[in-house]
């Protein structure tokens, strides 16, 4: 009988996963963090975290529009609709990044979001505290990674 082969896929199909309080992040395609099928974060430098944030919370929003000073009210990201008072489901975003030579690769992030009445564009709350949940996702996926070595 011939004998079967480790039938698993190319590295560039495995994810880095982190989970932090309502927040999992999914790296998809980073075969750059994988090479050699060992984990490693040599690959990228100093700035590659810093750049993943911007582009979650700055390029890409996936948060919804605050409006106000003393009374903030939320606004969806694409149309701009009153979306206060409506209730959160989890949601999946999914952001493709491309940073410097390095081959790109999607971001999911799954997470409770409010989707908007008109568009059904959904937004993560504008808040601080949504921010800090997303960024210790993250922080918890290259901590995976570094354990795995």
């Amino acid at each position: 009988m011939p004998q079967r082969k480790n039938s698993r896929g190319p590295v560039q199909n495995k994810k880095l996963v982190g989970k932090y309080k309502q927040v999992r992040v999914s790296f998809i395609g980073a075969s750059f963090l994988f090479p050699d099928g060992e984990s490693s974060v040599n690959n990228v430098d100093d700035a590659f975290g810093v750049f993943i944030l911007d582009e979650i919370f700055r390029r890409q929003s996936i948060l919804s529009k605050v409006r106000g000073v003393l009374k903030k009210a939320h606004y969806c990201r694409r149309c701009d609709s009153d979306i206060m008072g409506l209730k959160a489901h989890g949601r999946r975003f999914t952001i493709e990044i491309s940073y410097r030579n390095l081959p790109a690769f999607k971001l999911e992030i799954d997470m409770p979001a409010i989707p908007c009445r008109n568009c059904g564009t959904p937004n993560a709350v504008n808040e601080q505290s949504t921010e800090d949940t997303i960024s210790g996702a993250i922080a918890r996926a290259f901590l995976n990674l570094k354990q795995k070595t």
